[in-house]
């Protein structure tokens, strides 16, 4: 009987736990980064991009205000756009991740722009990128560099 009551006492708080987990409401928590990647540039170029998939698991949506890194003078979000058959690329403000959702940074939409590198990108190198959200918490990326 004992066992019985034991089993049941345990099955009960893993299940609360998973629930607890699977509806967490607090903001900057179940945000994931995937494929996160920087272009390779020439050692005479002081700026290029980095690329990712931002994954928010959480019921809230999340709001990216700004990127910084070490490597770079200034760190930007920057948005493509076609403008008349002309691709045009401006500074944005911030980039919203839907609850339960995901934002991709790619060539041609969304990105983060390193400007005023202080170091050359190499293929190969690891490049750390700490993206800081609009509730105060920040996570650290690593992103691979791609190219060249």
């Amino acid at each position: 009987m004992k066992t019985k009551v034991s089993l049941i006492s345990i099955t009960f708080c893993i299940a609360v736990f998973f629930m607890t987990c699977a509806h967490s409401d607090e903001p900057g928590k179940g945000i994931f980064v995937n494929n996160a990647w920087v272009q390779a540039m020439p050692p005479s170029q002081k700026t290029t991009a980095a690329y990712m998939v931002i994954v928010n698991n959480s019921n809230k949506e999340i709001i990216l205000d700004s990127a910084s890194s070490d490597i770079a003078g200034a760190t930007e979000i920057h948005q493509m756009s076609d403008m008349n058959g002309m691709m045009n690329m401006a500074m944005a403000s911030n980039i919203h991740i839907p609850a339960l959702g995901k934002v991709t940074l790619k060539p041609g939409g969304f990105h983060i722009m390193l400007i005023n590198l202080k170091k050359p990108v190499n293929k190969g190198d690891v490049i750390p990128i700490t993206l800081h959200f609009q509730d105060g918490s920040s996570i650290i990326i690593k992103a691979d560099v791609h190219g060249q």
